[in-house]
């Protein structure tokens, strides 16, 4: 009877898994469409591709496809057409954009079906040589194998959303692990609060939609490499541990992260098996009994790095030099990126990381956890496999890794959302015990046992009601999420808390919609100081005039698309000149605070306060050995300053750099390096060619220091200068 009760529970909860992955993949998969594409996503998309075609043809381009030759005849056909119009540009079609299938605005059968991430120009050797010194590569490879069957042989998805249905299925696969592996501990109930807490977490549901190349694939293989094992050593089998062996080769071939699950294991292991003493000795029985156990022990770390190295080509030669090299670059982002000091508290502990999970996790999920870390300790590891300890030490050490002294971390906690799982299977056990007490306590009050476990559990349930209605708020950018703990984004902006506003890119997509409707025939279009790769060029109305043509100060009529969050006011001229001085098209905005702007660079929407200039043609200056100092006089707001020099005799500029004070004494510097163009591209590199222009976004100054290697350099040559400042 005893076994048919444990049957019974085991495919109920099967069910209720089941389901309610499916629910998150339904729903995930119905607002694909609302989502950009991560920053990051091109040059890992490109990767996953050549290196998917090398697996499947054993060839380092794509030359023997068929589908790539026409490709590239057509795509040439075009390019000479449109040059020969006069056109702005060239492209093969347009993807509909508000809808996650194949709907391109030419007849199917006429679209070339490769992905427009195998025609970036870059082959297996360019991928080798300048796209393998970080992450790994097995989450590229495996959302390009969706977009191979998806687009490319069934034409069902679109070229870009069909990489992302891996990342979405991965979503729902964990969602549907965390509530068997909850509910199989503590109840049904505790599952679905887990469900809740993990679906709705704000980082979790946004990021789902379009990480697959890195944290969503390794938050889940993590996930599910430590279920494995666990499941592995408390049933005693060794096939769930050959299990974890593949789901460590699959989480480390994606990040190193889950190299920091051993402080997860070995706690727990020791705990466990030290509590089992009657168990495991005598050292022979123990031996002899579980033989297979402790060979598939071996085995699997072994079969999680042959996945990683047998598959990685980047290994196959010189694999010491390049195991030396992608340990240095996760030394470097994990030590190196400054936060500021504010977060360092007491014998180097890094708060950063705490302080930003306190204010972005939806207070329900926060309180939940809190109960259930009170119940875990209450009940001190007792149960029979200790798991509230395996999820305690799941949740504190991603965590604790980056808060060590040390240790950092820079734009939110994205990079070690491994935590999430565990926060939300704690949640779940804060739910159910919460549900408990209340249940208890209305008893007493004689309301009768039936209708006190139903108003328990609608009363939990309702908790969830205000982070529901919160995350259709502000769909599809939840994970810009602060919670009123600090006073959402608006607080989060206020407190200059570091990263605040980063959407790794979700609402380009709402903005090039806006684009495609709105603006007029052969508009430019460019964006900020941002990648252009970020908006698929699929997406882009083909006659819309789309690169790097930012004009500044000289307002040539294009359209700008930036993303605005912590520091975008002060990291390029062009960002400053245009949040200070162009009054904006449109704007997404959560809580109040604009996360993206656009604007047309026309004179039209110049604000009145910018419109009039005055100049000066006989500025004060002197020279020194390491550059130039101006004395305007008076404080001035400042325009430009436009200089000509002799460029003959004297070596060319190597670095540059201007600052800015109003008494000499406290100095700003400005953004970028010389010589650049992207502080105006329309008018090239500066300095060059005898003349150089810099301009200002309106700052401040009586003093100007232009510092200058070598100190000879041409540029320090004046024959002429004006300073433009705005009256």
């Amino acid at each position: 009877m005893k076994n048919l009760f444990q049957t019974i529970v085991l495919l109920q909860n099967n069910i209720t898994s089941i389901f309610l992955s499916l629910l998150f993949f339904v729903f995930s998969l119905a607002t694909l469409a609302d989502y950009g594409i991560n920053w990051d996503a091109p040059s890992h998309l490109l990767r996953g591709q050549t290196y998917l075609h090398y697996y499947l043809t054993g060839r380092k381009n794509y030359t023997d496809l068929d589908q790539w030759n026409k490709f590239r005849e057509k795509e040439a056909a075009i390019r000479t057409k449109t040059a020969q119009e006069g056109m702005p540009r060239y492209r093969l079609y347009l993807q509909k954009v508000d809808t996650i299938f194949f709907n391109p605005d030419i007849p199917k059968n006429q679209v070339p079906r490769i992905s427009m991430y195998q025609n970036s120009g870059k082959d297996f050797n360019n991928v080798m040589a300048y796209y393998d010194y970080g992450h790994p590569h097995i989450s590229d490879v495996l959302s390009a194998v969706f977009n191979f069957v998806l687009f490319q042989k069934l034409g069902l998805l679109n070229d870009v959303d069909s990489y992302r249905v891996y990342g979405v299925l991965l979503g729902s696969l964990l969602v549907g692990l965390v509530v068997w592996w909850t509910a199989s501990s503590y109840g049904k109930f505790s599952g679905l609060i887990a469900a809740l807490s993990l679906s709705l977490y704000p980082l979790f549901w946004s990021e789902s939609h379009f990480n697959n190349e890195k944290d969503i694939p390794e938050t889940v293989f993590y996930t599910f490499f430590l279920f494995s094992f666990w499941k592995g050593i408390t049933g005693k089998s060794w096939k769930w541990i050959l299990a974890s062996g593949l789901f460590f080769g699959l989480a480390l071939g994606t990040k190193f992260n889950v190299l920091f699950s051993i402080f997860v294991i070995l706690p727990w292991l020791i705990a466990y098996l030290t509590s089992k003493r009657s168990e495991t000795f005598p050292v022979k029985i123990f031996l002899k009994k579980y033989i297979k156990l402790l060979l598939a022990l071996i085995v699997a770390p072994i079969l999680g790095v042959f996945i990683v190295i047998g598959t990685w080509p980047y290994f196959w030669s010189d694999p010491v030099h390049k195991i030396e090299r992608i340990v240095d670059f996760y030394k470097t982002i994990g030590t190196t990126v400054s936060i500021e000091q504010g977060f360092i508290g007491p014998f180097g502990i890094n708060t950063y990381a705490l302080q930003w999970i306190l204010y972005t996790t939806p207070l329900v999920i926060l309180f939940l956890a809190i109960v259930g870390v009170v119940v875990i300790f209450s009940k001190r590891f007792k149960e029979k496999n200790m798991q509230s300890l395996f999820f305690l030490l799941m949740l504190i050490v991603p965590i604790a890794r980056i808060t060590w002294p040390g240790m950092n971390i820079y734009g939110g906690v994205r990079q070690i959302m491994e935590y999430i799982p565990a926060l939300a299977i704690i949640a779940g056990i804060g739910g159910a015990s919460l549900r408990s007490w209340i249940r208890l306590l209305l008893n007493r009050l004689k309301m009768g046992k039936h209708w006190s476990s139903v108003f328990a559990s609608v009363l939990v349930l309702a908790f969830f009601i205000p982070i529901t209605l919160k995350l259709v708020e502000i769909h599809p950018n939840e994970n810009v999420y602060f919670n009123p703990l600090i006073g959402g984004l608006k607080g989060a902006m206020m407190r200059d808390f570091p990263g605040w506003g980063i959407s790794f890119g979700a609402p380009y997509r709402e903005a090039i919609d806006w684009i495609n409707r709105n603006v007029e025939p052969a508009a430019k279009l460019t964006l900020g100081d941002e990648i252009l790769s970020n908006i698929p060029g699929i997406f882009i109305r083909p006659d819309i005039d789309y690169k790097r043509n930012s004009s500044g100060y000289l307002r040539q009529g294009e359209y700008v698309i930036s993303l605005r969050f912590d520091g975008t006011n002060r990291r390029s001229y062009f960002d400053m000149y245009l949040d200070r001085m162009i009054k904006p098209l449109y704007e997404i905005s959560v809580d109040g605070v604009p996360i993206l702007r656009i604007w047309k660079n026309d004179k039209t929407y110049l604000k009145p306060e910018w419109e009039n200039e005055g100049v000066l043609d006989d500025l004060k200056f002197t020279k020194s050995d390491n550059g130039i100092s101006f004395d305007i006089g008076q404080q001035v707001k400042l325009s430009r300053l436009e200089m000509e020099y002799d460029d003959s005799n004297c070596p060319e500029l190597s670095w540059g750099y201007l600052m800015l004070s109003r008494d000499g004494q406290v100095w700003e510097r400005t953004p970028g390096v010389l010589p650049e163009e992207v502080r105006i591209r329309t008018l090239g590199i500066q300095p060059a060619n005898g003349k150089f222009i810099e301009p200002f976004a309106g700052q401040v100054a009586r003093y100007i220091n232009f510092f200058v290697s070598p100190g000879n350099t041409c540029v320090t040559q004046i024959k002429s200068l004006k300073l433009y400042y705005f009256i």
